[in-house]
């Protein structure tokens, strides 16, 4: 790296090293000091620049992400900035180390190719909070326009996002994905047939059905503050919801790939129209009350009632197409909403036979 002399510059403790041709240094910079050191890649023509423009959306996500570990005092966790110096820069290294200080002018003009969402969170919290945080920031040195867009295009391709189950499963602040963990975890059915990986529960996997359709249909009846539901309270909603859709008699005798072809009950949105059907009930009438209606209803219908009201034939227009030769689910929203208002109709009637206008009789 070029030695110059430098009047006014930044000095910050740097690792140095190579990245197949690529010189890179890695610092850990003062969060207040983002503003000063970097520079704004978010104007003029897409190809004249190598970031996307800023989304105000994801910059306040990461912000309220800080805050809110700011103020329950609970960690948090900042990924490395990636960006490159088009301005000369002194490496002074300590031994034969690697490690060093970097001193780069005040004037120079560092670009992100990675994280601006975050760099620009960040500059918020610290506007307006006094703790003191660090950020990793990873710099390259003089690249051209051409290999920055190219990083920023590797970096994004090359990244996979995680699941959203995967996610709710591992985010300790949910308190009902963590609650219905528990529950899922140490029930000796759900604990056989749920999915903690993947939003949809892939073809070939020999499990039945989604934890992320259940916590969000759980997250639709549950409350909050002194309107929430006790776990005791959710946990019999569930085990209820096992005796409308007969798992326990289903799971052992075929395989959840070939059942879920002909009928709908342990697809997400079955599962989450539970959650709506749930919702609306909990209006009129509390808990314990609708449990022994679900009870009821399914203590007075056969097998062959339960299967013809699952039949994903038999959802045409609410949450199915039957336009083509196999029936399909349908899974928005509205076809969500659609499908728990013809449950809480079977549920208040305490009948599973359907009419031909698709209504409980």
């Amino acid at each position: 790296m070029n030695k110059s002399s430098m009047e006014y510059y930044f000095e910050f403790p740097a690792s140095y090293g190579m990245q197949g041709d690529t010189r890179v240094l890695l610092m850990s910079v003062p969060g207040r000091t983002l503003t000063r050191i970097l520079a704004s890649d978010n104007f003029g023509h897409t190809l004249e620049r190598s970031q996307r423009e800023i989304n105000k959306s994801r910059v306040k996500k990461f912000y309220d992400y800080l805050v809110s570990a700011h103020e329950k005092k609970e960690p948090f966790i900042i990924p490395p900035l990636v960006g490159n110096c088009e301005s000369d820069v002194e490496f002074t290294e300590v031994g034969n180390s690697n490690l060093g200080i970097v001193r780069f002018p005040m004037d120079a003009i560092i670009k992100l190719f990675d994280g601006q969402h975050r760099a620009a969170g960040i500059s918020q919290f610290c506007r307006t909070h006094g703790e003191t945080l660090f950020v990793p920031l990873m710099m390259t040195l003089q690249l051209p326009l051409k290999t920055r867009q190219q990083f920023f295009s590797d970096i994004n391709n090359n990244v996979s996002k995680p699941s959203a189950a995967i996610n709710m499963a591992y985010n300790s602040r949910d308190t009902i994905a963590q609650s219905m963990i528990t529950f899922l975890r140490t029930h000796s059915i759900f604990s056989e047939v749920t999915d903690f990986e993947h939003n949809v529960v892939p073809a070939k996997s020999e499990l039945w059905i989604s934890f992320k359709a259940l916590s969000d249909a759980t997250a639709k009846f549950k409350g909050a503050g002194d309107s929430s539901l006790s776990e005791g309270d959710v946990y019999d909603l569930w085990e209820a919801w096992l005796k409308l859709t007969a798992m326990e008699g289903i799971r052992h005798g075929v395989s959840p790939a070939e059942y879920k072809r002909d009928y709908i009950q342990f697809h997400a949105v079955m599962i989450n129209a539970f959650g709506y059907a749930i919702q609306e009930l909990l209006k009129r009438k509390p808990a314990h009350a609708i449990v022994l209606m679900i009870d009821d209803l399914v203590d007075k219908a056969s097998m062959a009632d339960l299967e013809n009201f699952f039949l994903i034939s038999n959802w045409s227009g609410i949450c199915a197409s039957t336009e083509k030769e196999r029936a399909t689910v349908i899974a928005s929203v509205p076809a969500q909403k659609a499908a728990g208002q013809r449950l809480v109709a079977a549920i208040n009637s305490g009948s599973l036979v359907v009419s031909d206008k698709g209504e409980a009789q």
